[in-house]
């Protein structure tokens, strides 16, 4: 049987315990995992803890669901450990994204296809971000975009998914709209996960951060960033 993984871009319940659940109550494990393939304190980690938590308070998984981080390859290195070694694991699910599928489709997963692992469903949508920190003298994207545009060498972003991926992306978007004409003159830096990109932020290390707002909400709460944009149609 294959092993079970989650495509998922911000925690919700509703589908994921019903999938999950059916899973749980057919095999009874004794102990439930969700890997995140990402470091702590990014979106995947955050997909989780917080998808363990509802699955608990719902009564559909037994204790609490413990949380492991595999970090690197934008999600290739937990792919590949789970469809390679844990195949026949009916306790474990996986926290995936959009951007999930996409680098399978492009085949940046070498020798593994979307067809590997079961899709248990999309519970929620995550709207990406830019974001600087709370003390920078940056307060809007434009600004950002400008000083980009006059100069790309003196800003770096930072974010949690590798080069190409959809953190990457974004970089990439906002400074083609914004006019640059080649838009990879802009330096991104890619982190093993949201968290310790913003890490580096906060470090000074580099000027801004790209990322989802369910991974910024906290560091916005606690004062350390703020964001200057997201990339939602209002």
């Amino acid at each position: 049987m294959k092993t079970k993984i989650l495509r998922i871009t911000l925690a919700g319940t509703a589908l994921t315990a019903l999938a999950f659940g059916a899973q749980a109550q057919e095999f009874a494990p004794e102990q439930t995992e969700c890997i995140a393939p990402a470091n702590p304190g990014g979106g995947w980690d955050f997909t989780c803890r917080q998808v363990g938590k509802a699955m608990q308070d719902l009564g559909l998984v037994p204790g609490t669901m413990q949380v492991t981080n595999i970090a690197g390859g934008g999600g290739g290195v937990a792919y590949a450990e789970v469809v390679n070694k844990r195949a026949e694991d009916n306790d474990l699910i996986v926290a995936a994204s959009t951007s999930t599928a996409t680098r399978l489709a492009q085949g940046a997963y070498p020798g593994n296809t979307m067809d590997d692992v079961r899709w248990l469903g999309t519970v929620g949508t995550d709207y990406g971000i830019i974001a600087v920190a709370a003390d920078s003298p940056i307060n809007t994207l434009p600004e950002l975009m400008e000083l980009a545009k006059s100069d790309p060498s003196s800003v770096s972003f930072a974010g949690g998914s590798a080069v190409g991926g959809w953190d990457h992306l974004k970089v990439l978007i906002a400074a083609d709209a914004a006019g640059i004409e080649d838009a990879r003159t802009v330096k991104y830096v890619a982190f093993d996960g949201g968290g310790e990109a913003v890490t580096q932020l906060l470090a000074g290390s580099v000027q801004a951060f790209s990322g989802d707002a369910s991974e910024a909400k906290g560091f916005v709460d606690s004062g350390d960033i703020k964001v200057i944009a997201v990339l939602a149609p209002e």
